[in-house]
């Protein structure tokens, strides 16, 4: 039974495909052509490129052929025949630099005895003109003493010992003087450990120089705190009581040496006694070598 039922399934399978399929190539034009793929067109492929796969277009690099460079060949020829001293001794500096390198090449190359004298002869040249650069520098200098900043940054032990002491009289009068124009806030918080750092800090500047200083908690007062875009604690600002500016000072914790200096600076700068080119700037530098304005402004002739 299982047999004819195969066959009957078979010869069924059969007679339907004898009939569907004259009927589907009937309908496609009555040829049934094999199916043939288009040429497809060269594509030109850098075999170079996947010869060294560590480096490529992946690598932000051109062309693996592009990259391939000849190593230089040194040129035999150069050499100093064509040169007076003269010639070598007001050559431009790149020019030279660029004969000295060669020559220097050429001797490492082939270290004959001619060949090292030459480099030999090049370096004593840069080192004279070197030495006679330093000395007209130093003549200059001592003649043109403006150009210099001996003014005002000394070399020796009892210079700076003097530079020292008047940067730090001129830091503490600033500020003493400033104690009836400006004032200090310091918003803190107190859950802000590094706030009671800072305060203890203030505590020395307020009994060195009576300043007033006002305390406010920025989670008790955040509209104070948005007024002067105070975000953070702790956080210091200077007032001018006269304009009603204000001028942030720190952020975090600051030492008293950093405090007192930029509380000199922004006194100074919120006075209109300096700009903000000379921020660096102090009363006892004005109009020396130290002040980048100097001469801006006073139609110096240059001679």
């Amino acid at each position: 039974m299982m047999l004819k039922l195969w066959l009957f399934l078979f010869f069924k399978f059969v007679i339907s495909v004898l009939i569907v399929f004259p009927v589907f190539a009937n309908q496609q034009g009555k040829n049934i052509l094999p199916v043939v793929e288009s040429p497809k067109p060269d594509v030109l492929v850098d075999n170079a490129f996947y010869d060294d796969k560590k480096h490529g277009w992946y690598w932000y690099e051109k062309n693996p052929e592009q990259l391939k460079k000849e190593i230089p060949k040194l040129d035999k020829t150069v050499s100093l025949v064509p040169y007076s001293y003269d010639d070598l001794w007001t050559m431009y500096p790149d020019n030279f630099q660029e004969l000295l390198e060669l020559i220097k090449k050429k001797a490492v190359q082939y270290p004959t005895k001619d060949n090292v004298k030459d480099f030999m002869f090049m370096q004593n040249i840069a080192r004279r003109k070197a030495l006679a650069f330093a000395s007209v520098f130093s003549y200059v200098a001592q003649n043109n003493h403006e150009l210099t900043t001996k003014d005002v940054f000394p070399i020796t032990k009892p210079g700076q010992r003097a530079r020292i002491t008047n940067i730090k009289n001129e830091k503490n009068n600033v500020i003493r003087t400033a104690r009836e124009d400006f004032a200090l806030i310091m918003f803190f918080s107190n859950d802000c450990s590094y706030c009671q750092a800072q305060l203890s800090i203030l505590g020395y500047f307020m009994d060195s120089f009576q300043w007033p200083i006002r305390m406010i908690d920025i989670n008790e007062n955040p509209n104070m705190a948005a007024r002067f875009n105070v975000s953070v604690a702790p956080q210091t600002i200077l007032i001018y009581k006269k304009t009603k500016n204000y001028m942030p000072i720190s952020s975090g914790v600051i030492s008293l040496s950093e405090l007192k200096t930029k509380l000199y600076r922004s006194i100074r700068l919120m006075r209109g006694e300096i700009t903000p080119q000379q921020w660096f700037l102090y009363e006892f530098e004005k109009n020396k070598s130290a002040d980048p304005l100097k001469y801006v402004g006073k139609n110096v002739q240059i001679k």
